[in-house]
């Protein structure tokens, strides 16, 4: 392991560990949190998938676009477009 690789995982190890020491002090509010965003997320995707229907396009509507539309916003809802309509 070269030290790129081990400056990413302890990266990636300290972000783990700060958001598992999140849930655990506050996790009625990070579970809150989790939830507006899926919601958001899914407002998010009805949305294009309403405006979608007048031109024959659909989003599927599942956890992993949701979670993608909720984090991102708009961004994300753009890039789950743009990926749509790349890879059919």
């Amino acid at each position: 392991m070269n030290s790129v690789q081990l400056a990413v995982w302890t990266g990636v190890a300290l972000v783990g560990m700060f958001v598992l020491s999140q849930v655990a002090r506050y996790p009625t509010q990070v579970l809150w949190r989790f939830a507006k965003t899926v919601a958001l997320g899914c407002l998010f995707l009805l949305a294009i998938n309403w405006v979608g229907g007048y031109f024959n396009y659909h989003l599927p509507l599942n956890p992993y676009t949701a979670l993608v539309a909720g984090f991102l916003g708009l961004p994300g809802v753009g890039a789950l477009v743009t990926l749509h309509l790349w890879f059919p």
